[in-house]
C-alpha cells in the first residue's frame, strides 16, 4: 500500500500573530522568515491537511515571463486539488513533502524546493526569479488551508512541457491578454495579475528583467 503524501504546514495562529491579511501582499519579509522556521513547521498527512484549517500548508506560487508573456494553463481533472479543475491559473508550484525534510533549513533550500517543483510539473530550469509577495484568502475552502509565496520567474524561451496531467495546454499569452481575462482564473492567480504591475516592479528591484513597460 502506498504511503499518504505528508505536507508542510504551519500553525494559523502563527499567521494570526503576525497579521491575518486577505488577499495578495507584499511584506514578505515580515512572514517567510518566520513560517518556514525549523521551529514554526510540522508535516500532515494531505488528507488531513486539506481539511483542517487550523493549519495552513506552504506553497510556492511562481508566474513564469518570456519577454513580454506569461505561462497560462487551464487546471485539468488529473490535479489532486478538485476544486479548481477548469480553472485556468498563471501559478506553477505545490506542495512541499516531507520527503523534502531541510529545505528550510537555510534561504537556498527554499529555492531548491520551488525549482523542483518547476521541473517536476513544467519541465523549466533555466531561470531567473524573486519571491515577491504572499497570499492568503480565507475566502474560498482551498483557501482556508493554503498559504501562498508568489515568484516572478524569467526564462530565456518559451520551451515548455507539461509533465503532469493536472496542467493542460501550457502557452505562453500577451501578458495584457491574461490580465484582460482574469476572471476566468483561480482566485490566487486573480489576485496576482490584478496586482501584476506591483509584483513585476518588485521583481525588477530584486534583478529579475521584466517588461520595462509593465513597471514605468
Amino acid at each position: 500500500m502506498a504511503t499518504e503524501e505528508r505536507v508542510l504546514c504551519f500553525e494559523r495562529k502563527l499567521l494570526e500573530k503576525l497579521g491575518v491579511f486577505q488577499g495578495l501582499i507584499l511584506e514578505i519579509e515580515k512572514y517567510l522568515p518566520v513560517v518556514t522556521s525549523s521551529s514554526n513547521i510540522s508535516y500532515l498527512n494531505r488528507s488531513d491537511a486539506e481539511h483542517d484549517p487550523r493549519y495552513k500548508q506552504l506553497i510556492p506560487y511562481v508566474l513564469i515571463l518570456c519577454n513580454d508573456r506569461i505561462l497560462r494553463y487551464r487546471r485539468g481533472k488529473g490535479g489532486q486539488e478538485t476544486r479548481l479543475h477548469g480553472l485556468y491559473s498563471v501559478g506553477v508550484g505545490g506542495h512541499i513533502a516531507e520527503e523534502d525534510h531541510g529545505l528550510f533549513s537555510a534561504a537556498q533550500g527554499y529555492q531548491d524546493g520551488m525549482r523542483r517543483e518547476l521541473i517536476e510539473e513544467v519541465a523549466i530550469e533555466d531561470l531567473q526569479e524573486a519571491a515577491v509577495a504572499l497570499i492568503n484568502d480565507d475566502s474560498t475552502e482551498v483557501g482556508q488551508v493554503h498559504f501562498g509565496v508568489v515568484h516572478i520567474a524569467r526564462v530565456p524561451d518559451e520551451s515548455i512541457a507539461s509533465r503532469r496531467s493536472g496542467i493542460v495546454g501550457p502557452e505562453f499569452v500577451p501578458i495584457e491578454e491574461a490580465v484582460r481575462e482574469a476572471a476566468a482564473c483561480e482566485s490566487w492567480s486573480r489576485f496576482c495579475l490584478e496586482n501584476l504591475e506591483a509584483l513585476l516592479a518588485k521583481a525588477a528591484a530584486a534583478g529579475v528583467p521584466v517588461p520595462d513597460r509593465v513597471t514605468s
